[in-house]
């Protein structure tokens, strides 16, 4: 990762605006600083010294998802994740990133939280659910520790499996039902026991340390499996593992997919199973597609599962607004008045359009989505729409 320096992204953002209209974060609180222009201006401001670190000021900083929304529809081409992620900690000087979030995404990693996660279905049962969006989880048909391998099986595998903490902790029949169904598809699957978070949340928040470090562990464990496809059901993972991982050191180079994305290259005839949508009066009702920030803007994956999402035929109404849900991962704990924002302009949107499904396929978006959209409104997630041959 280079740093790019901030008066030559200053030059050709701080009198532009192009992107206000497109940044979720600004368009919920409508205040310069929370705008991607006015955060290139005071962390300009803080480098050069005409601000003194504070408390205000590094709220602001911390005040922005890495959604990609503004990089999407930037004209001047300024890569304004990486910057954020080189220059927060920095300008803020001190602490590399509060003392709270800290906790959170330390404890997120500890043996303790994954051997004590049933300690969510009590937290979710309690006020704390709605302040905190405490997903009540949807636990396996079966033991999901059973899907992990703690060492080659075989030779070869066609796929490396890479389920993520969201799924992982609260969602583990969606990684159930996607392992089977590749495998029904004809590949091999694998998913090498020990993995941990990519380290996205890490790096976003300026903890480059700890982001170091969990590459090195899931490095050491890919090294270990002969295999072709990294599949990733999360466009944020997917980001992470193609911009801020180094895979250069492997024999053959593994190509790396968002789970819509490998789906739409090789299952594209994959039949969706129309029917789980009736409801009582035999009708299916309006369904759409969510698009998640990352698949959408930073990876650019639209076509693909809207190529499935179109066999709902009329029902399908597609949402082409890519208004963010307000999730951002630890964003949604450090402000979650302005997440509820964002979350609002959707609930609103979708409410135009006359939509009783949602459908998505980044895990984050998922929790939010049905933790947050008020009752009557259905939640899916991407593997949803197919069904295993029993």
């Amino acid at each position: 990762m280079v740093k790019k320096d901030i008066n030559e992204i200053a030059a050709v953002c701080s009198d532009c605006g192009t992107c206000l209209f497109t940044c979720p974060v600004y368009n919920a609180e409508l205040m310069e600083p929370t705008a991607p222009r006015g955060k290139v201006n005071l962390i300009k401001s803080l480098m050069d010294g005409r601000l003194k670190p504070n408390r205000l000021n590094k709220r602001f900083i911390y005040q922005c998802m890495l959604c990609g929304s503004c990089e999407h529809i930037c004209t001047k081409g300024v890569e304004f994740v990486d910057m954020m992620i080189d220059y927060r900690g920095t300008a803020a000087r001190g602490k590399k990133i509060p003392f709270l979030k800290k906790i959170i995404l330390y404890f997120y990693q500890s043996v303790i939280f994954k051997k004590f996660i049933g300690i969510v279905d009590i937290l979710a049962k309690t006020p704390l659910k709605k302040k905190l969006t405490i997903p009540a989880r949807i636990k396996a048909r079966a033991n999901i520790k059973k899907l992990f391998t703690k060492k080659p099986e075989q030779e070869y595998y066609d796929i490396l499996f890479f389920p993520g903490c969201v799924l992982t902790y609260f969602y583990p029949g969606i990684i159930e039902k996607t392992v089977n169904f590749l495998k029904e598809k004809g590949f091999s699957v694998v998913i090498p026991g020990g993995l941990v978070c990519c380290g996205f949340p890490y790096i976003s928040q300026g903890w480059k340390n700890k982001f170091f470090s969990l590459r090195r562990k899931n490095k050491v464990l890919f090294s270990q499996y002969r295999f072709r496809y990294l599949v990733v059901p999360c466009g944020t993972g997917v980001m992470t593992f193609r911009n801020y991982y180094d895979f250069g050191d492997r024999d053959k180079p593994i190509e790396i997919y968002e789970l819509t994305e490998f789906f739409y290259k090789y299952i594209k005839e994959a039949p969706v199973e129309v029917d789980q949508f009736k409801r009582g009066d035999g009708n299916r009702g309006k369904i759409t597609w969510h698009d998640p920030c990352h698949h959408f803007k930073s990876l650019g994956i639209a076509e693909a599962p809207r190529h499935f999402m179109k066999q709902l035929g009329e029902d399908f109404v597609d949402d082409s607004s890519a208004l963010c849900c307000g999730f951002g991962g630890i964003f949604s704990v450090g402000f979650p008045a302005t997440s509820k924002k964002i979350l609002k302009r959707k609930e609103e949107k979708l409410k135009e359009l006359g939509v009783d499904t949602v459908v998505t396929a980044c895990p984050g978006c998922y929790l939010q989505l049905r933790e947050g959209l008020p009752p009557g409104k259905d939640v899916k997630f991407f593997m949803d729409l197919f069904d295993l041959k029993e």
